[in-house]
């Protein structure tokens, strides 16, 4: 061909080509659902579709001479010359490529997989390239999708299968194999994990197109709950298991666990009852030992103390006070232990009963006068001012750790002081929180020993248990007591420097509770002077003379108050009064006061002189020295307050003026003409039995009251409506009506009358009133306050006090009565009326010996009456009258077959043999009516033989005594 004809050939093959673009051509492309190129055959872009032109974006728009190679490298970063290679090679070999790239599209910045071929096709007699360039993403997005689905089912921990509608295996996950290894297949073919009526479940699934839950299987190592869904376009059916084995092996072990605990709470619940039992039977044999203890104990230290009382040598005596100290100390410990067991036990409950907290820290101190006496220590107490003294709550437990505390004090002080004081730490509207503090100057404690206070049976250390003795027990039953009532306990102490004890302790406030120490109109204004050598009596004095509005100096010796009351003469304010303390360094307070009175200036001063030592002709020498009050410490706040207002001339004039002389101030103010302030109170005695009557009776008149007797409860509850008792000392056993019923009505017709009064009183500030003057409503007189009970019975078990104070009583005494303990019960309720002079007691001989003690202890029931010679043949009298009536009453009990009457009779006779301290009659009697309470009348017949046999034995022994003790002296004379 000529060279000319070579040279044009291009050119007209581009002219076919450009008479060859057609719309038929154009639409063709257009109809691809891909992106499509067409290329010359120098690979210049011919014509782009639409799809490609959505595709590949703008670029594609540009003149369609525009090299394809690089047009593609631009937009998959990939390398113009080896696209050009490629696209020359499908040109000559007539053979299409594929290949995969990464799109990268500017105008998003995102990486788009794409393929693209390139297929060489004729056009005419030109041959053309055709680029397809698909779009990967969601293919690839499907892939994965697949891929992650797959997976799900191929990491699941639950088996998987599926079924077609034959039961054959199609698919079975991983989980799925590693069960089919494990547990194989069944006799017909099919999984064992599987249901065993797979065949009919798969039917139902595809015929009902509905899900089946539930299907379990139970194998012996293994179990599965299925789930089978049907999918209905394939005909298949999916199992998908839960694996329960975990689930049925806890629950086959929590049946187990609550059969065994069922089991053990039978075994428990048996163990309960055998331990209520054992603390039943314990706490009646803590009962019957207390009894058996205690008894034969009162007879060693009552028998000791009558001892010590006949002419014995010095060596004698110290024996005998060596016996009284461990019977003491053996009785206490007694006492310490049944306590603590009762507090362990958790059988102690705390009283709620109305009680004055002053009177309260005064009879703990009076206890511990007389012995912080004999140790020469200063004893004291207060109650400040602040504090409310009408409180509610258990006076009882109070007392006895208050006791402990200053009784602790008083042993480990060897000289100086201690005090005991209650302070206000928390007031609110209906409670109030009072700390008390036990202040020595004892032997002190190290740190190392605090540590192991409060604990049973701990004391500091072995040489001061060897040296003091106790048992530890005190401190940790004040703790748990202390707990009880809300409050701490803790110390303070300085080894060498004493100690300070302190508890505090919750209780509510009676309405209207007056503050411990109120100002006083009468003694406000006066100017006393103390003197007192010791700073806590100053300090104390102090505190209670300010409080009722005086105005006070102190001076610590004589010479020092000598002075001030020059001073104060000088000034033209002399005092009105002076409070002396007896026992002081250098010049004592009586030889002050004569100075005083015989001094011109100082002698219209008036004098009261204080001691801790009492000691006979005392009285008449602060007399004769000029004084004109004489109390003894530790003081009293209602005491020395009247004293100071009898020796100020400020009591009402039938007070002042005394029967013999009708002088203006006593003489001489003791403690005993303040009480004879007090009118003679009338104490109720109900008692059924004659005997009993008689001795409560003469000891009521002993102790200064005036008694009234009547037989039951209902002559009790007609007798309080006629006058008006300070106390009631009142049988729990009586015919008619007993004890507990009479109290019960008596606390309701108090409460009920309380009620009455305050709307009376409500009425009465009304307008409407009838002539303007009503008549005042007057309850009976014995309704409207509240009247201590003191119950007074023959039994002595655990639990008998508690039941008296929860039937309403307010105090507990056993029989046989005696006369100390009736005095301090009487003394806790009631104002104390004037103490009379007892004649002194006669002494036995030495030597003598009964031989008849066991039967009759004649010196225990002297002491017990108060050594009245009179009343003791009494008595005696009473009994040897009365005792073949009792024995009838018993067997005609007996012959009836009435347990009650048994029981009752014999607790009678019970009672009369203790007041008359006969042993083995009360022993025997005791028996008895343990044999009625229990309706046990088959083992009463040899009880009651061996009562009369006791009874006979004691009315020989009796007969001697007819007449009176004294009759014993003679015949042993």
């Amino acid at each position: 061909m000529p060279r000319s004809q070579k040279k044009h050939e291009p050119s007209r093959r581009r002219a076919g080509i450009d008479s060859w673009r057609t719309p038929n051509i154009a639409n063709l492309l257009e109809g691809l659902p891909i992106g499509a190129l067409l290329l010359n055959p120098d690979l210049t872009i011919l014509a782009v579709n639409r799809e490609a032109r959505r595709f590949l974006g703008p670029r594609s728009r540009l003149p369609m001479k525009q090299s394809f190679p690089a047009f593609w490298s631009t937009l998959t970063s990939s390398d113009a010359d080896m696209i050009t290679a490629q696209l020359t090679r499908v040109l000559r070999s007539g053979h299409p490529i594929a290949s995969r790239q990464q799109l990268h599209m500017k105008r998003t910045g995102a990486l788009i997989p794409v393929e693209w071929t390139c297929t060489p096709n004729m056009v005419g007699d030109v041959t053309v390239l055709m680029i397809c360039v698909r779009d990967l993403s969601q293919e690839m997005e499907v892939k994965q999708e697949r891929d992650r689905l797959a997976a799900i089912a191929h990491e699941s921990p639950s088996p998987m299968i599926e079924l077609d509608r034959h039961g054959s295996l199609l698919y079975a996950n991983p989980a799925m194999i590693s069960l089919l290894s494990r547990f194989g297949y069944s006799l017909e073919g099919f999984p064992s994990v599987a249901p065993a009526q797979l065949m009919t479940i798969i039917q139902r699934c595809l015929s009902t197109g509905q899900i089946l839950h539930g299907e379990d299987v139970l194998l012996p190592k293994a179990s599965f709950s299925w789930t089978f869904c049907p999918v209905l376009p394939h005909g298949v059916v999916r199992g998908y298991a839960t694996d329960l084995t975990t689930v049925y092996t806890t629950q086959q072990a929590l049946q187990e666990t609550a059969s065994q605990l069922s089991e053990s709470n039978q075994r428990l619940d048996q163990a309960l009852e055998k331990a209520t039992e054992s603390a039943r039977v314990k706490s009646a044999f803590l009962a019957t030992v207390s009894h058996e203890l205690r008894t034969p104990m009162n007879g060693v230290i009552g028998m000791t103390s009558l001892l010590m009382e006949t002419p014995l040598t010095p060596e004698q005596h110290s024996y005998a006070e060596t016996i009284r100290q461990c019977g003491e100390a053996l009785l206490q410990l007694i006492n310490d232990v049944l306590e603590c067991s009762k507090i362990e036990a958790g059988k102690l409950e705390l009283e709620c009963l109305e009680f004055n907290l002053r009177t309260t820290v005064e009879q703990v101190l009076a206890q511990f006068a007389e012995r912080a006496e004999t140790k020469g220590i200063e004893l004291t107490g207060l109650v400040h001012a602040a504090v409310p003294t009408g409180l509610k709550g258990d006076p009882g437990r109070l007392r006895q750790v208050l006791t402990n505390l200053v009784a602790n004090a008083v042993k480990f002080t060897g000289k100086g002081d201690v005090a005991l004081q209650a302070y206000l730490e928390e007031d609110l509207t209906d409670t109030a929180v009072i700390r008390f503090e036990v202040t020595d100057s004892g032997i002190g404690m190290s740190s190392a020993t605090l540590d192991k206070l409060f604990r049973p049976f701990v004391q500091a250390d072995s040489s001061t248990t060897r040296k003091y003795g106790g048992t530890g027990l005190g401190l940790s039953i004040s703790k748990q007591l202390v707990e009880l009532m809300g409050g701490q306990i803790g110390v303070r102490s300085i080894e060498g420097h004493g100690s300070t004890f302190w508890c505090t302790a919750r209780f509510q406030k009676q309405a209207g509770s007056p503050r411990a120490i109120l100002p006083s109109g009468e003694l406000a204004g006066k100017r006393v002077l103390i003197v007192d050598d010791n700073e806590s009596n100053r300090m104390i004095l102090h505190h209670l003379v300010s409080g009722w509005g005086m105005m006070d100096d102190l001076a610590e010796d004589a010479e020092s108050a000598w002075h001030r009351m020059t001073e104060a003469n000088q000034r033209g304010t002399p005092y009105d009064l002076a409070i002396l303390d007896v026992v002081m360094p250098g010049k004592d307070g009586l030889q002050l006061a004569r100075e005083l009175n015989s001094h011109p200036e100082q002698s219209h001063t008036r004098l009261v002189v204080m001691t801790s030592i009492l000691q006979r002709g005392h009285a008449e020498q602060a007399r004769s020295s000029g004084a004109m009050g004489y109390l003894p410490k530790p003081v009293r706040h209602d005491e020395l307050r009247e004293c100071l207002r009898t020796v100020l001339g400020m009591q009402d004039d039938q007070e002042r003026i005394t029967e013999q002389s009708g002088s203006i101030v006593p003489q001489l103010v003791t403690r005993h003409t303040v009480a004879e302030n007090v009118q003679h109170q009338h104490v109720l005695v109900v008692e059924d039995n004659i005997v009993n009557q008689k001795l409560a009776v003469r000891m009521v008149e002993k102790l200064g009251y005036r008694p009234d007797v009547v037989d039951n409860g209902q002559e009790a509850l007609a007798a309080l409506a006629k006058g008006r008792y300070a106390a009631i000392l009142m049988d729990c056993q009586m015919p008619l009506m007993d004890g507990f019923e009479t109290t019960r009505i008596i606390r309701e017709r108090e409460a009920s009358a309380t009620l009455s009064h305050f709307e009376l009183q409500l009425s009465e500030s009304g307008p409407d009133k009838v002539g303007g003057q009503q008549e005042p409503y007057s309850p009976p007189p014995d309704t409207r306050r509240h009247i201590p009970i003191i119950a007074v019975t023959a039994n002595a078990m655990q639990g008998d006090r508690e039941r008296c104070l929860a039937a309403g009583m307010d105090d507990y005494l056993s029989k046989p009565i005696k006369l100390d303990e009736l005095r301090a019960a009487l003394a806790r309720w009631t104002p104390a009326p004037p103490e009379k002079v007892h004649p002194i007691k006669p002494v036995l001989p030495p030597g003598t010996t009964d031989p008849a003690r066991g039967i009759f202890d004649h010196a225990q029931m002297y002491q017990n009456i108060g050594s009245d010679t009179e009343l003791f043949g009494q008595l005696i009298r009473l009994f040897l009258d009365r005792y073949q009536t009792m024995l009838a009453d018993i067997r005609t009990a007996l012959a009836d077959g009435n347990s009650s009457a048994v029981e009752r009779s014999a607790h009678t006779f019970k009672g009369t043999a203790g007041n008359l301290c006969a042993s083995e009659v009360g022993l025997i009697a005791s028996r008895l009516e343990a044999v009625g309470r229990l309706q046990a009348l088959h083992d009463a017949p040899p009880v009651y033989a061996q009562l009369e046999i006791e009874v006979a034995r004691l009315v020989q022994v009796l007969e001697s005594y007819r007449n009176g003790y004294p009759a014993l002296t003679k015949a042993a004379a």
